[in-house]
């Protein structure tokens, strides 16, 4: 029996090293065939995502960049807008300053003709009420005298007729 046991342990120890240097193979057959193509891909993809983290950070920060640029031609373009608006306000001011000032220059000149124009008519009005009230007071003194008046008394009485007006 005890030669058995012994045949057994050899059985058993050369299993175990059969197992082991077939482990060992295998192993060496996984490194060289998978285990090296697998880190590959695994490398190949760990630089991928790095490549895409990079290109995602420089898209990101020159999508910062054109929002920066964005918002400074907005604010631009807000300002210019608005220097314009306030510089057509201000035209708009002084084109209705300087019109009310032409009416107003207009109404003043309209006004200072008018009264010319008045003072003529005055003046004719008066020429031509001397000249008629100078007929008829001839005629009423000829009738009250009963004779005719010469030029220089007809003047004389027309004068003091006039001026009798006037008070």
């Amino acid at each position: 029996m005890t030669a058995n046991l012994v045949l057994g342990e050899i059985t058993a120890l050369g299993d175990t090293i059969v197992t082991l240097l077939s482990f060992l193979i295998l192993m060496a057959l996984i490194k060289k065939f998978a285990w090296q193509p697998l880190m590959k891909i695994l490398t190949d993809r760990e630089e991928m995502i790095h490549a895409n983290i990079d290109k995602a950070a420089s898209a990101r920060e020159n999508a910062e960049k054109k929002h920066a640029e964005v918002d400074a031609q907005l604010i631009e373009v807000r300002t210019t807008a608005s220097d314009i608006l306030n510089r057509a306000q201000a035209e708009g001011n002084e084109i209705q300053k300087e019109i009310i000032k032409e009416a107003k220059e207009d109404a003043l000149r309209i006004k200072q003709v008018t009264q010319k124009e008045l003072e003529l008519e005055r003046k004719q009005a008066l020429e031509g009420l001397r000249a008629e009230i100078g007929v008829i007071s001839v005629e009423i003194a000829e009738k009250i005298l009963g004779k005719e008046i010469n030029h220089a008394d007809q003047q004389t009485l027309i004068e003091a007729f006039i001026e009798g007006l006037d008070d």
